[in-house]
């Protein structure tokens, strides 16, 4: 596996971010809703980028790409979904899945300072075997299922699962 690091969004990664996530959308679609037409302009694009920016600077969110090289490969993010409890979610662009990147990423992550991320928990599909597997690599346990969704005509099934930070 290639050798990836972390390292927290800024507003001078907006060019390649938005390239990113553009050569993506497709990709990324075909397992999570659409972020709708509208992220994908220019400027909505960098004002969710300056909101994902003011989140971090207050203490409100963790945002983190994940590069090899001088290349995204993919997103990292935490946000809190109460007092201590941490929301982790990832995604790894389709050129660069299958090689350890997500996992590598996590485990990066998880030895970070996070203020009052005590708690860490993630979801993933019933059917994205690949992510469920990143998660228990990464040293998070299934908590079980968490919520049922209708989307594109199928119900999917959530797994959550929780990583105790104990430092």
């Amino acid at each position: 596996m290639d050798r990836v690091s972390v390292k927290a969004i800024r507003l001078q990664d907006e060019a390649l971010l938005y390239a990113f996530e553009c050569a993506n959308r497709t990709y990324f679609e075909r397992s999570v809703p659409s972020r709708g037409d509208a992220y994908y302009e220019p400027e909505s694009f960098h004002q969710a980028l300056q909101q994902l920016l003011s989140e971090q600077a207050n203490g409100d969110g963790c945002y983190y790409l994940i590069w090899r090289d001088d290349t995204i490969v993919g997103r990292l993010n935490v946000h809190h979904t109460d007092t201590d409890t941490g929301s982790v979610g990832y995604r790894v662009g389709a050129e660069h899945g299958g090689r350890g990147y997500a996992t590598a990423a996590l485990r990066q992550l998880l030895t970070f300072e996070l203020p009052g991320f005590n708690r860490l928990r993630a979801e993933t599909t019933s059917d994205n075997v690949a992510s469920q597997h990143v998660l228990l690599r990464a040293g998070f346990k299934r908590d079980g299922e968490a919520r049922q969704m209708e989307w594109a005509g199928r119900t999917l099934t959530f797994y959550t699962y929780v990583y105790q930070n104990d430092r």
